[in-house]
Order: structure tokens, then sequence, then C-alpha cells
């Protein structure tokens, strides 16, 4: 237990050097943003980005899934799963292309006439970034991650330095700086990863190639779902409040950043060792443990959030942009659930079990289309941050329930108590705000928890004793 704890701190020392330096930086940029781009602006990026994370996993056959799990499988060939997974790359990179070029021809989407080359240079280097990740991932290179994480966040800041304010460039800026933020990194990876030794054949081995494809193609609905979950309601904010609307919920989601940044952390650590350690005889104690110590942490962050949302918003949104603050509250209890369904992720993937992954996503996301139309109708924006809450907990609870036999959660009355106290919150602050209510209820999870909270800190003492 020790030694499988010590290896997932060790991972989440080196990303949390560079994560959450990089996106503390990152999020410190949103003033800027906001004081120098339109709500309208705003809100076309978002869309384009949300476009492609949606048609990338798509166009890829959403290989990168199966590069991680199937690279950490000391049977498969690296060499092999680099020929497969690349193939899948290039070829998406040609569709994209094609496709922006009939787009422009025929004029289809008058709104990106003038965006169309920085749309296809950001999906070449985001789809490339996110196999090298992946890669990255698999062979355990953790701390290669860590300095291509600070080396993204220093050119995205100097470009948007640079391009926004001395260049004042507007949109376009924004699109260069944030493709240069993630082909430099890549090109970091190639050289690091010493990529090319990799590729010593372009024949892909079939019998390799079939078992990845049938693990991750169900992984592509897992993966619409989540995008689905996390953007469709942008788009049907835009369609029933508007593209400016759509500009303020974009920003509304740059608090809730904060959790994404722990969270992703502690996922991408935790990837890695749940594969590792699927299998031993103390494996579900071991999930289950970990489970409690992370949605402890998720939700104390979560409700200290809630509470200084309109002081964030103060210093983050400018001008039109402060009203968003109103959403934020919403939005960060689904991150915190989100993060406990990218927790069972893994251990469903350690078990290859993707169709599981793949209905749970699909269910989730068929709930939040229909309830973001009625919802987004009948009370606007807000809806959509309710209905995003609500799917999300379908999604993590159909995924608990597929890997009930894997993972024991004791007090799991607890977690369902401290949700429901964040609910409380998140209304209090919205409609209400009275700090003195909110205070309390952090109490109430601070008092439920105070076994697992004393735990925690008995065990952190006896480490810096050591």
């Amino acid at each position: 237990m020790a030694e499988r704890v010590k290896y997932l701190f060790k991972n989440m020392g080196i990303l949390t050097i560079s994560s959450f330096a990089s996106k503390i930086l990152v999020f410190l940029l949103v003033p800027l943003y906001t004081s120098i781009l339109s709500t309208s602006e705003y809100g076309t990026y978002d869309l384009v980005v949300s476009t492609i994370s949606l048609i990338y996993p798509i166009l890829t056959m959403n290989i990168y899934d199966a590069v991680m799990r199937y690279c950490l499988d000391k049977n498969c060939s690296n060499d092999d799963i680099a020929v497969i997974a690349s193939k899948k790359v290039l070829f998406s990179i040609l569709f994209c292309g094609v496709a922006l070029l009939v787009i422009g021809g025929f004029n289809l989407i008058p709104e990106i006439g003038g965006l169309k080359v920085y749309i296809f240079l950001y999906y070449v280097s985001y789809v490339i970034n996110q196999f090298f990740v992946q890669f990255a991932k698999g062979l355990e290179k953790v701390s290669l991650m860590g300095i291509a994480g600070v080396i993204s966040t220093l050119i995205m800041v100097g470009c948007n330095l640079l391009f926004l304010l001395v260049l004042k460039m507007g949109l376009p800026g924004f699109f260069i700086a944030n493709i240069l933020a993630q082909a430099v990194p890549t090109v970091f990876y190639f050289f690091n990863i010493k990529f090319w030794k990799y590729i010593k054949t372009f024949k892909s081995n079939k019998a390799l190639e079939k078992q990845m494809l049938i693990y991750c193609l169900p992984l592509i609905f897992t993966t619409l779902g989540w995008w689905i979950n996390n953007v469709a309601d942008r788009y049907v904010v835009t369609f029933i409040c508007g593209i400016a609307a759509n500009g303020i919920l974009s920003v509304a989601y740059k608090i809730p950043s904060i959790i994404n940044v722990l969270q992703g952390i502690f996922i991408q650590a935790w990837q890695i060792s749940a594969i590792k350690e699927y299998g031993e005889s103390d494996t579900a104690s071991f999930y289950g443990k970990t489970f409690t110590v992370l949605n402890l942490f998720m939700s104390l962050a979560c409700a200290v959030l809630i509470l200084f949302t309109k002081p964030l918003a103060h210093i983050l949104y400018s001008n039109e942009f402060f009203e968003a603050w109103k959403y934020v509250p919403f939005l960060m209890i689904s991150t915190v659930l989100n993060c406990s369904s990218g927790f069972v992720g893994p251990i469903l993937a350690a078990q290859k079990d993707s169709k599981s992954m793949a209905i749970s996503s699909i269910y989730g996301s068929i709930v939040n289309i229909i309830l973001n139309f009625i919802l987004v109708y009948m009370i606007g924006i807000q809806g959509a941050t309710i209905a995003t809450v609500i799917s999300s907990y379908l999604i993590y609870h159909f995924r608990l329930k597929a890997a009930k036999n894997e993972i024991v959660i004791f007090s799991y009355w607890k977690v369902l108590v401290s949700w429901g106290l964040l609910m409380c919150q998140a209304i209090i602050e919205i409609y209400f705000s009275i700090w003195s209510i909110e205070i309390l209820l952090i109490a109430g999870i601070i008092a439920i928890n105070i076994k697992e909270i004393s735990e925690i800190m008995k065990k952190v003492f006896c480490l810096l004793k050591k």
C-alpha cells in the first residue's frame, strides 16, 4: 500500500509543478481576454475549440485512449502502437484539411471565413499534441509531461501578451497563441521521446490494431458524452440566447477550471496507478480509500470557491462579462461530479470495460441535451448549468454501478451528504449571497468528514517526521 501511494504521489507531485503553476498563470490571463475580446469574439473562439474537441475523437477513431492503455500492457509492442496511432492521426489531419477547403469553397459557414487557416493549424497542433501526451503517459514518462506543461504555459502567456497587448491582433492573435502553446511542446515530446525510433516500419500489426480498435471505438461515445456534457450547453445557449450569451457562459467556466486543474493533476497520475495496481488482492480497498480522500479535497475546494465566487468575478471578469458569476456555482459542482466519474473511468479502463464507459456517457448526454433545451428555454443560461449538474451525476452513478465489484467505498453516505450541502450552498450563493449560512454549510462538510480529515493529517504528520 505504501509503495503504490508513494508512486501515485510522486507522479502527482511532478504534474502539480507543471499543471498547477501553468493553469494558474493561464487563469490569470482571463481579465486580459475579457478586456480585449468582445463576448461575440470569445464566443466564436469557444465554439471553434469546442467543435474540434467533438470531431477529433471521431476522425482519429479515438485511438488516444488505446495508446495509453496498451503502452502500459507489457505484452504489446510500443513500436506497433506508435505506427497504428500515427496513421490514424495523419488520416484525421488530411480529412480536416479537405473538409475546411470544401467549407471555404462553398462558403458554408461565413462566420469562420477569415479563420480557416487558424482552425486547421489549431486542429493539427491539438491532435498531435494529444497523441504525444498519451504516448508519454503510456511510457510512464511523467517528468516529460511536467516539463512540457511548463513550456506550454510560458508560450501561452508570452504569446498572448505579445499578440493581444503589443500587436493588438485580436481574435487571430488569440488563435496563434493557442496554436503555438500546443505546437512547441509537441516538438519537445518528439525529440525527448525520440519518437522516430518507434517508427521502424509503416506496416501495421493488424492483430494489435484490431484489439486497440475494439477497445477504443466504444470510447468514442464516452468522449462524445463528455463533450456533450461539457460543451453542448454552449450550442443550446447560442441557439436560444445568442452568441454573446455563449461568451458569458464560456467565461463562467473559468473559475471552475481551478477545480479542473486539481482533478486533472490527480486523474492523469491516477490513470497510470489504477491500471498498474489492477488485480492485486487489496485493490478494491485501495481504490475506495483513494476515492474518499479525493472527493473530500474536491468538495472542500468547491465549497471555498463558491464562497468567493463574487470576489473572484470582480477580479477576473471585466465589463459585460461580470454577470457570469451567477453561473459559476453549479458549474463547480458539476466539476466535482466529473472528477468522481474521472476517478472510476481508469478502473473500468483497467478492466478494458470500454462498453460501460460508453453506455454511461450515452445516457448522460441524452439527458443533458433534453434538459438543456427545456431548462435554457425556461430560465435562460442558468438552465444549462443545472442540466450539466444532473447529467454529470448520472454519468458518475452508472460508472460506479459498473465498477461496483472493483471498488469498496466506506461510509458512502458522507459523499452524498457532502454533495447535497454543496448544492444548498450554490443556491444560497446565487439567490441570497448570505455568507454566514454558506460558512455553516462548509462547517457541515468538515464535521461529517472529521474522521477522514484526522486520519489524513496524521499520515501527513508522520511523513513530515520522516
